[in-house]
C-alpha cells in the first residue's frame, strides 16, 4: 500500500488518535508565568497568543502544530517581528515544505523553504521523536508504515468485499431435474422480484418442491472485525491513546477503569508533547517567562479530590497555602497569612 501522510489520515484508526490529541492539546488555555523566587506569578502574555495569525484563531493554531507533530514528527512556525523586534504573528508551515540544514560553519541550523531561507531566530522548530543523527523529527506515520499499510489493504479489501457482493445470499434447491432453461428462468425471476431496496421483505412463492436455503458470510466469520480491531489496537499504540478511546467494547484491566486511563492518556500522551512545544514557545517571550498549557482545564472531573489533596497537605502540615497556591499559579496571600502550616 502506498502510505503517505495522506494516505494514512484516511484510515480511521490514525484519524481518530490525530484528531484526540491534536484536538485536546488545542482545548487547553494556555498561560505566560514569571518565575520570583521559588513561586510562579502569572503575568499577562503577548497578543499573538490571543490571536497568532491572520489566519488562525488559537485553536486552529495548535490542532494545526500537533497535527504536523503527529503526522510528520515536526511542527514548524515562521516567526514575524515587528520593527522593535517583537512577535507579532507566528505561522504554521507544511513541514514537508521545509528542509533543515546546517550553517556553513555547523554552529547552527537554517530553514529553507522553497527559495525563502530562515533562520533559527525566524523559525519555532519543534521535534517529536527526536533521532540523535537527524536535524529532523521522526514521523510517526513514516515509522508505522507496516501497520498502516495493513489498515488500509484491510478497509479496501473490506469495502471491495461488500460492494462487488463477493458471496451470494442465497440458493433455491430443486428436489427434481429441471432443465438449465427453466434454472435460468428461476433466477431471473427471484432477482428481479426480490432484489433491490423497493423488493425487500417481500413474499416469495417457489412451484414444483424447490425450496430457498439462506447462505450469508458474516464480518466475523470473514474475520473483518477481528482484523480491523488488532489493527486499531496497534496503532493506538503508536500514538499512545488508551484503546478504549478508539474501541468502546475494550474493558480496563488496571486502576479504576477508564477513569484511570483518562489520567494515564493526559500524563502519559499529553504531557510529552506540551512539554516540547512549552519549551519551544518560551523562547519567543522576554527573559524570565514560561509558556504553559493549563493541564489542570483537562481534569476539571478530578478538581474536588485535587483540592481534597490540598487540604490534607495543608492540615498534615508538610504544606504551606502559599505552597498550595503555587501549584495552582495563584498569587501569595498578603504579608504572611499564606505561609502558616497546619498542626504537626
Amino acid at each position: 500500500m502506498n502510505v503517505s501522510q495522506d494516505t494514512a489520515l484516511g484510515l480511521s484508526a490514525v484519524y481518530t488518535c490525530v484528531s484526540l490529541i491534536a484536538d485536546a492539546v488545542a482545548a487547553l488555555p494556555v498561560d505566560v508565568v514569571r518565575n520570583v523566587g521559588d513561586s510562579r506569578k502569572p503575568v499577562t502574555g503577548p497578543a499573538w497568543l490571543s490571536q497568532p495569525n491572520p489566519f488562525d484563531t488559537p485553536f486552529d493554531f495548535w490542532q494545526k502544530v500537533m497535527t504536523s507533530l503527529l503526522s510528520d514528527g515536526n511542527a514548524f512556525c515562521r516567526v514575524y517581528r515587528g520593527g522593535n523586534g517583537k512577535v507579532v504573528a507566528v505561522l504554521p508551515l507544511d513541514p514537508r515544505t521545509v528542509r533543515v540544514e546546517l550553517t556553513e560553519d555547523g554552529s547552527g541550523v537554517v530553514y529553507k523553504v522553497a527559495d525563502l531561507t530562515l533562520y533559527a531566530r525566524d523559525v519555532v522548530h519543534i521535534k517529536g521523536f527526536a533521532a540523535a543523527h537527524s536535524l529532523r523529527g521522526l514521523s510517526p506515520l513514516e515509522n508505522a508504515r507496516q501497520t498502516i499499510g495493513a489498515g488500509l489493504a484491510t478497509e479496501q479489501f473490506a469495502a471491495r468485499f461488500f460492494r462487488d457482493g463477493a458471496t451470494v445470499s442465497g440458493i433455491v434447491e430443486h428436489p427434481g431435474n429441471p432443465k438449465p432453461g427453466e434454472l435460468a428462468v428461476l433466477g431471473k425471476m427471484l432477482s428481479k422480484s426480490f432484489t433491490g431496496a423497493k423488493n425487500s421483505h417481500g413474499i416469495g412463492v417457489l412451484s414444483g418442491g424447490a425450496t430457498w436455503k439462506q447462505v450469508s458470510v458474516t464480518p466475523e466469520q470473514a474475520q473483518f472485525l477481528e482484523t480491523q480491531r488488532f489493527n486499531r489496537l496497534a496503532i493506538a499504540g503508536i500514538f499512545r491513546v488508551p484503546a478504549y478511546m478508539l474501541d468502546p467494547t475494550t474493558a480496563s484491566s488496571w486502576g479504576s477503569g477508564v477513569e484511570e486511563q483518562h489520567n494515564w492518556f493526559v500524563t502519559q500522551t499529553l504531557m510529552p508533547w506540551l512539554i516540547r512545544i512549552e519549551q519551544a514557545f518560551s523562547s519567543l517571550l522576554p527573559a524570565g517567562q514560561s509558556f504553559r498549557f493549563n493541564v489542570n482545564a483537562r481534569m476539571r472531573v478530578k478538581t474536588s479530590e485535587r483540592y481534597q489533596a490540598y487540604r490534607t497537605a495543608i492540615e498534615a502540615g508538610f504544606m504551606s497555602v502559599d505552597e498550595v497556591r503555587a501549584l495552582e499559579d495563584r498569587e501569595p496571600l498578603p504579608g504572611d497569612q499564606g505561609q502558616a502550616y497546619g498542626p504537626r
